[in-house]
Formats: structure tokens, C-alpha cells, sequence
């Protein structure tokens, strides 16, 4: 079973390597040729700064000549130049180094023609892909070592890895090349100079070689790529034979790398020869640090697995109990897409596996990442529910279009500008109707619950978050479902509300407002992200989704009276029958302001009582008493003293005047020292975000 699941590894592995160096040699190839145009277009800079290259060299060469013309005064001790030499080859040079450029080009004209000649040549089955070889490398493999898989298949992924890094390191000389050309190119100038003195011009010839060289290397560039695609073309053709029958696998791989090698190797060949060529490409002891560092890579890979899969003594352990630990610490290690996580969290601990493995995980989760992949809820979950020290963060796109997967709640909005991090998570969210909200939410495990406005949601994986919400569409995270004021809507009332009464209707009369209706009357019910708590009694009801509301005391209806003081009988009874507490007797009683919550009665002696409703007004200052009706509410008795208040007389609506002033006529009236101030009107709140106190 662990053989297996090694063998498949290390085949999956394999294969992302051919299709890494396919990708890579595209990339190389396409930068080969005998212009400069890569180098102008890369390095826009070396063109625009040639000409300061040329000023630099004009000043060096008259600085060299006027040297050279001051030691002719020395005489036969100096060993100085004839000046007239001197000043011809310092004319001529100045001329060259204003043609500097346009001299290069025409010595890479001359070479563009093997160049082009060497690319035109058909060659048959030349196309080749490193997934081809991988297959006819394996099928030979095959043949050899049927009895060990898992040493054949190890033993691919290190010929293809030996095969692949040579080729890459030769795409990488092939291209040091041809930026030692440009290079050569855009400071000719300053060798040019270095002509004009007789003492000086081994420079200048010096140049001259290397310039000859690097051309030689770059038409063989050509040379030697072509003829490792040819030999890759022919190998997967007839798998390594040669017609007399002698060849194999073994063979054709050490002569296909030799040939690399070779290749690589060519510079320090002509050098060899005399010639003056750059040194470009790693020496051996980086390479063997590479091959040390791909295999240890793979070892300690290898290592991981066998500890995820065994979970324990792999050689002591059985078959079954290696599938039960495998199966465990695969789904405990490597869950949902960790490698597109791991590609794209800053900073924090990784989930998938680490090594070669983990690094080519990551590298093509980040590819996926970039092409619209998205994050599971088990992924961000990883995040998100981690202390800030141990959970690095997601932001961009993905987070954007990822985000809905671990918050379900969210879905239909448009996100932009989200950040998930350790505890906390931030967006911003456009409704249907494109009206905006930022969002906040604070894990509930590692945050205090806040002092303000917020609600309470549940993410895919079980944890719970607080969220507030700020902004013009703010009021969508908040609200319940609207309510028409019907009894088919129980169940709907009983899930928003778990604490309502039983027979409690709602209907949504406002933004943020209901009407509670039951048994016993009506009242309103205020939510507490659009509203400031209020003065008047109320309660608090908590929605499902952990939303305060504020449930406002129902108000006491006081009684109808007749106002027109015929039936007095009727009033007395009709007040006796509501306030039976009230012992004194009541000789009349004024009912005008019954629908503003307070009315007066009088008594016999001529004093008064007025009457105020406790859940529209406050408690008043100085004396009074407080009465319950037969309903239940509570009123302020407020008792005043009888009076005596002189009023105008008027007739046709004028004041009447005589002899002695103003006409007036004595009123029997009540006179109370204090009067109770009614409650303020809800207000209305600003809805924002304050982010609670993290949890010690």
C-alpha cells in the first residue's frame, strides 16, 4: 500500500518537472537572436544612455592623447610616440567612436547569416516535449527494474532531474551570451578610444577578440540546442538504439548529457584556444549543490509522507494500520486546496506538505490562485480562526471571491477590499441594490462581546462571529425578515424572535421599526443598529441573529369619558370601574388628553388629581403617587389644590372693559406645584463600526 502511494508521489512529481522545463525552454528559446532588440526593449536604459557612453569616451581619448603628446617632451627617455602618429590615430578613433553603433550593427549583420542559416535547416522529429521523454524514460525503466517500482520510479525523477537542470543551465548560458553581446555593444565606445595611443591599443585588440568570440558563441548557441533537440527527437523515436544495435538507454542518456555539459563548457574551450570570451554559467560545485538540495528536498519529502501515512514505526507497522494512519494524517495534513492557500496567505504556518513537494504545491496553487481558483471554508478557516501570531493573512481577489465559502450569510453581495487575518475578517460589501457597507467581524473565541450595535453569525466550520456593519447598505446585517401583521407568520416570528411571546404578531412599519401586537395591545419595537436605547420603559429583545431590540412598554389607555359634563354618573363610574385603588371620591372627571396619556378628575372639595401614564412620561419631581388599573399599567397621581383664576369676559372675541378695568369673572380652577416632562422621541444612531477588546 505505502509503495503504492510512494510510486504515485514520485510519478506526480515527475510530471511537474516535464511540464516545468517545457514551459521554461519556451520562455529561453524566444530570446535567442543577433539583434539587440530584447536588450533595447528589456533594458530601455543602455539605449538612451549610449550617448553619454560616446561623450565619456570622446573626453577619455583626448584625455589619453594630450598624456601621450605631453611625454614627447621627454625625449628618447620616455619612449613616447611620433605626435604626428599620434594625432592621425586619435582623428580616426574620434571618428569611430561617432559611428560606434552603426559599426556594431554591421559586425552582427555578418554573423546573423550562419545564425539564420543554422535555424533553417529541417530537421524531422527535432519538436520534442520533456513529458515524451518522461514517458519513453519510464517505459525503459520499465523493462529494467519491473521488480522495484518504487526504486524505478525514484530512479526517473532522478534522470529526468539530471537531464532537465542541464538543459535549463544551457537555456541560461545561451541567454548570459546574448547579454554579454548587447553589453559589448553599448560601451564599444569606450574600447574605441582606447585605439588612438599606441600605448593603449592592446585594449582596443583585446576588445576586438572578444567581440569575434562572443559572436562565434552566440551563432553556436544555435549550434548545440539544435543539436540536443535533434538527438531528443531521434531518442524518443527509437528509444536510444543505434542501427547497429548497440545502443540502449544508458547510453544515449550520458552521451545527451556530455553533450550539455559540452555546451555549457564551450567558452572555457575557446578560451583555451587563445581567445577572449566571457565565462558565463554556474560552476560544478553549484551544481552539486543543486542536485544535493533537489534530493534531500525529495528525502525529507519522502520522509513526511511515510510519518503521515504510518503515523508511527513504519517497520513495525501493518498493512492496515498504515492505510488507517495514512488515511488520518492525510485528511488532518493535507486538507482542501492547502497549496492555493499556502501560495497565497502572508505569512503564517502552511498546511500542505513542506520539501520539493510542498515548494512545486505552492508554486502551481499560486497559478491557480491567479486564474480564478478560490479558497474552501476549511481553508480560510485555517486562517481566520488562528491566533494573529500564528495566522499570516489573505487579501486580493481570491479573499474577494472566496470569502462567501466560509461566510454563507454573505453570498449575493459583491466583495472588494477584503482582508481575513487571525480573528478578524474585513470587507466591503455592494447589495443588489448597490448601496455599499463596510463589514467587520470578530471572532467570538477571541474577542470580547462589543459594547455596540452588532450581530451575531455562524461561518462554515461552527465557530461564531460578531459582526458590525457601517455604511449607506449597512442595515441588511441587522434586520430581520420584513413582517405583514399576519398569525400565519408564528413560525417566522419564532425563528427571528426565539424570546416573543407565543401569540405575538409583527408587522415591519419602518427601516429598523416593528409593531408588536398581542393579547394585551400593541407597542413598537426599535432596532438597536439604527437606534439609540430610549428614555421610556422598555425591554430588550435579542433577534436570532444576535441583534438588540428594543421593545418599548406597552402604554396605558385610559378610559372614554363624556366631555360635555352631562353625565357625570357615567364618568365617576367609568373611572372608579378602571382605577379601583383610588379610594377619594371623584365629583367630575376630564377625559380631553386621554389619547396623550393623562386626564384629571376633580373632588368634592374643589381640589384635583391629574393622571399621567409611567411609560410616556418620567417621574415627576415633589410629591405623588403611583396607581395600577385594572389592566395592569401604572399612572402618576399628581394631587393639586383648589383655586380660584380670574378670567377675562369677552364678547364678539373682545375683551369687555368698564369704570374700573378689564372686565373679569372668578373661575373655580386647581393649582399643582409640579408637572411631569414627557419622553423623548427615538433617536436615531449612526451606524459604525468599533471593534470590541481582544480576549486575554
Amino acid at each position: 500500500m505505502l509503495d503504492w502511494i510512494f510510486e504515485g508521489i514520485v510519478t506526480w512529481i515527475a510530471s511537474v518537472v516535464s511540464e516545468l522545463f517545457d514551459a521554461v525552454s519556451g520562455l529561453f528559446l524566444d530570446a535567442l537572436g543577433t539583434d539587440m532588440t530584447a536588450m533595447e526593449e528589456y533594458f530601455p536604459f543602455v539605449a538612451k544612455a549610449f550617448d553619454i557612453m560616446q561623450y565619456t569616451a570622446w573626453a577619455l581619448l583626448f584625455l589619453i592623447t594630450v598624456w601621450q603628446l605631453f611625454r614627447v617632451f621627454g625625449g628618447p627617455i620616455s619612449e613616447a610616440e611620433n605626435p604626428w602618429t599620434l594625432l592621425a590615430r586619435s582623428s580616426i578613433f574620434a571618428l569611430l567612436i561617432g559611428y560606434a553603433k552603426p559599426i556594431f550593427q554591421m559586425t552582427l549583420d555578418i554573423a546573423r547569416a550562419p545564425y539564420s542559416s543554422l535555424m533553417d535547416i529541417p530537421m524531422v522529429g527535432e519538436d520534442f516535449t520533456f513529458a515524451g521523454v518522461g514517458q519513453v524514460l519510464a517505459n525503459g525503466l520499465t523493462t529494467l527494474v519491473a521488480m522495484i517500482s518504487v526504486v524505478g520510479t525514484l530512479l526517473l525523477v532522478i534522470l529526468e532531474i539530471a537531464l532537465g537542470w542541464n538543459y535549463f543551465k544551457l537555456l541560461l548560458e545561451t541567454v548570459e551570451r546574448y547579454i554579454v553581446v548587447g553589453v559589448l555593444c553599448y560601451t564599444s565606445p569606450l574600447a574605441f578610444c582606447m585605439g588612438g595611443s599606441k600605448a593603449t591599443n592592446p585594449v582596443f585588440k583585446s576588445w576586438c577578440r572578444m567581440v569575434g568570440s562572443q559572436l562565434l558563441l552566440l551563432v553556436m548557441n544555435v549550434w548545440f540546442l539544435r543539436g540536443f533537440s535533434s538527438s531528443m527527437g531521434q531518442y524518443i523515436a527509437n528509444a536510444g538504439a543505434l542501427s547497429s544495435g548497440r545502443g540502449s538507454l544508458f547510453l544515449w542518456l550520458f552521451c545527451a548529457l556530455a553533450f550539455l555539459k559540452t555546451a555549457q563548457k564551450f567558452d572555457s574551450y575557446l578560451a583555451a584556444m587563445g581567445l577572449n570570451v566571457a565565462q558565463t554559467g554556474s560552476s560544478l560545485g553549484m551544481e552539486m549543490l543543486m542536485a544535493t538540495r533537489v534530493l534531500s528536498g525529495i528525502g525529507s519529502g519522502a520522509r513526511s509522507a511515510g510519518s503521515i501515512f504510518g503515523g508511527g514505526n513504519a517497520a513495525t507497522a501493518g498493512t492496515g494500520a498504515a492505510s488507517q494512519g495514512f488515511a488520518a494524517g492525510f485528511a488532518s495534513r493535507f486538507k482542501g486546496n492547502s497549496f492555493v492557500r499556502d501560495a497565497v496567505v502572508d505569512g503564517g504556518t502552511r498546511m500542505g506538505a513542506g520539501g520539493s513537494i510542498g515548494f512545486i504545491g505552492r508554486a502551481f496553487g499560486g497559478i491557480a490562485a491567479r486564474n480564478g481558483a478560490t479558497l474552501t471554508g476549511e481553508s480560510i478557516s485555517s486562517v481566520a480562526t488562528r491566533l494573529p501570531n500564528a495566522s499570516g493573512s489573505i487579501a486580493g481577489d481570491i479573499a474577494d471571491r472566496s470569502l462567501e465559502n466560509y461566510m454563507p450569510h454573505i453570498s449575493g453581495y459583491q466583495l472588494s477590499n477584503t482582508q481575513i487575518s487571525g480573528g478578524q475578517i474585513s470587507t466591503r460589501a455592494t447589495g443588489p441594490d448597490g448601496r455599499e457597507s463596510d463589514v467587520s467581524l470578530y471572532n467570538a473565541s477571541q474577542f470580547e462581546r462589543p459594547d455596540a450595535p452588532h450581530s451575531t453569525v455562524t461561518a462554515s466550520d461552527g465557530s461564531t462571529w460578531y459582526q458590525m456593519a457601517s455604511g449607506a447598505g449597512a442595515g441588511t446585517f441587522y434586520d430581520v425578515p420584513g413582517f405583514q401583521g399576519s398569525p400565519e407568520e408564528a413560525g417566522m416570528v419564532a425563528a427571528a424572535f426565539p424570546d416573543a411571546a407565543e401569540q405575538t404578531m409583527l408587522r415591519t412599519v419602518g427601516e429598523g421599526v416593528l409593531e408588536a401586537t398581542d393579547g394585551d395591545g400593541s407597542s413598537l419595537w426599535y432596532n438597536s443598529a439604527y437606534y439609540e436605547e430610549p428614555e421610556a420603559p422598555h425591554t430588550i429583545m435579542q433577534a436570532a441573529n444576535g441583534v438588540d431590540w428594543y421593545a418599548m412598554q406597552q402604554s396605558g389607555v385610559a378610559p372614554e369619558f363624556d366631555t360635555d359634563g352631562s353625565a357625570l354618573a357615567y364618568n365617576q363610574a367609568q373611572f372608579q370601574n378602571f382605577m379601583p385603588g383610588y379610594e377619594q371620591q371623584v365629583s367630575s372627571v376630564d377625559g380631553t388628553n386621554r389619547n396623550e396619556g393623562n386626564f384629571e378628575v376633580r373632588h368634592a372639595d374643589g381640589s384635583g388629581t391629574m393622571f399621567y401614564d409611567t411609560t410616556q412620561f418620567a417621574s415627576p419631581r415633589g410629591d405623588y403617587q403611583v396607581y395600577e388599573d385594572t389592566t395592569g399599567h401604572q399612572w402618576y397621581a399628581i394631587r393639586g389644590e383648589a383655586a380660584v383664576d380670574q378670567k377675562p369676559v369677552y364678547e364678539d372675541g373682545k375683551p369687555v372693559y368698564d369704570e374700573k378695568g378689564l372686565r373679569t369673572v372668578a373661575v373655580e380652577t386647581v393649582r399643582y406645584k409640579n408637572t411631569p416632562s414627557r419622553y423623548g422621541e427615538v433617536k436615531s444612531r449612526r451606524m459604525e463600526i468599533r471593534a470590541p477588546r481582544r480576549r486575554r
